[in-house]
This record gives C-alpha cells, sequence and structure tokens, in this order.
C-alpha cells in the first residue's frame, strides 16, 4: 500500500470553512491532488442529488452513512441490503437514504464516480464498486476504477472529467465533514433511523429491530 494515502479526513483540517461556503478552504492533501478537468462537462446538480431507495413517501427514514472503500459497508451492501430491500423497501414501509462518507482518496474518487453516473446506473455501479474492492482500493486505484467505468459505459473522458470536478469533490468532502460534526459520525457504516434509532456497523438484525421499533412492518417471506 506504499504511496497510497489511506489517511482519515482531519476535522482539524476542514475548520476553516465558513458558512455557506462554495469551496472547501482547507482540504486534506488527499483531496488537493486531482489532475486538470478536461472539456467534458458534468451535471452537478443531477451529481449532488439525494440518493434515495424506495418510496420518498414511506413511514420509516433509514440514512445510512457509508464509504465505497469501506469493507463493512461492503459487506452490508452486498449481503444484507438485498434482504432489507425485498423485506421493508420495496413493500414500501421503508426508505433508505444514502449519505457519502468518503474517508481517503480512493474512496473519494469512488463517489465522485457512482454520483456522475447518477439514477439506477449510479446504483449498481456503487454495488460494482463495493464487490471488486479487493481489486482497486490499492495505489493505483484510479487506473482500476476507469476499467470499472468503462465496464458501465463511461468513457476514459468522461471518467477523468468526473474524478477532477472540483465541485463535485468540495461537495462529498462538506458532506462528510457536516456529517461528523452535526451527527458525530465517524465511523462506516453508521445507520440513523428516524433521526432516533442509531445503528453502528453491518448488522441487519439490529436495523430490522430499530425500523420496526419505529413502526415499518416486516414483509412476510
Amino acid at each position: 500500500m506504499r504511496g497510497l494515502d489511506l489517511s482519515p479526513l482531519s476535522r482539524r483540517s476542514m475548520l476553516g470553512l465558513g458558512a455557506g461556503a462554495a469551496v472547501l478552504s482547507a482540504l486534506p492533501a488527499w483531496a488537493q491532488t486531482a489532475p486538470a478537468a478536461p472539456a467534458a462537462a458534468i451535471d452537478i446538480k443531477a451529481a449532488t442529488a439525494e440518493i434515495v431507495y424506495g418510496d420518498p413517501k414511506a413511514k420509516v427514514t433509514v440514512v445510512e452513512y457509508a464509504s465505497l472503500a469501506c469493507s463493512h459497508c461492503a459487506d452490508f451492501e452486498i449481503n444484507m441490503l438485498p434482504t432489507f430491500k425485498k423485506e421493508f423497501i420495496d413493500p414500501g414501509e421503508v426508505k433508505l437514504v444514502f449519505r457519502d462518507f468518503p474517508m481517503n482518496a480512493p474512496g473519494l474518487r469512488a463517489h465522485m464516480l457512482m454520483r456522475c453516473a447518477g439514477g439506477a446506473k449510479g446504483l449498481a455501479l456503487k454495488t460494482a464498486i463495493m464487490k471488486s474492492q479487493h481489486s482497486w482500493l490499492n495505489q493505483d486505484y484510479l487506473k482500476h476504477l476507469s476499467q470499472i467505468a468503462r465496464l458501465s459505459g463511461m468513457s476514459q473522458e468522461q471518467f477523468d472529467a468526473c474524478t477532477s470536478n472540483k465541485q463535485l469533490e468540495d461537495f462529498l468532502i462538506k458532506s462528510q465533514y457536516t456529517a461528523s460534526q452535526e451527527k458525530q459520525i465517524n465511523s462506516t457504516p453508521t445507520f440513523i433511523v428516524d433521526d432516533n434509532y442509531v445503528v453502528m456497523g453491518a448488522k441487519l438484525d439490529e436495523l430490522t429491530e430499530a425500523v420496526q421499533k419505529a413502526g415499518a412492518k416486516r414483509k412476510a417471506s
């Protein structure tokens, strides 16, 4: 892993943030190494839209804070989310809001890639990225992420434009900073159910119990 900056995002390094600032004034070193942005355009409004699984009017809301470079987050995505989706999200009992919490340079670029893809393609890319963490989470992460992007139909020009977009980068880092300051999020995955119950870690049984306490009904198998 030599040469790869896996250091966490420092809260101290973000203290230069002003209220409503469009650009983060103090970023960790790993967030300052993107190449110059090429000409390809990025739809920032679409790329920064809220990511929601399920009916927006569902009675229970679960907010998931996760990193695409987190192995426990991948465990939830691959082994638990399909069950949770079948039992609570698809029946309309729960909506799951995904909040980006990148904690290092590879994770940041992976989140940018997912958001540039957007919609159903973005969710599919999110799963593909998590399933293949072992192949891209290394010092050549940009090269390997570009290969994953091409498989999803993204050109190299689009990939370069996405992963070097300063607005999107700032949005993601500010989101992580805000979550750590206002919600005291310091590990991933963390789930907040109806702004009341907190589940830390990939624990399907605890998450199931929390949403049921909040009023969600479990679909019978």
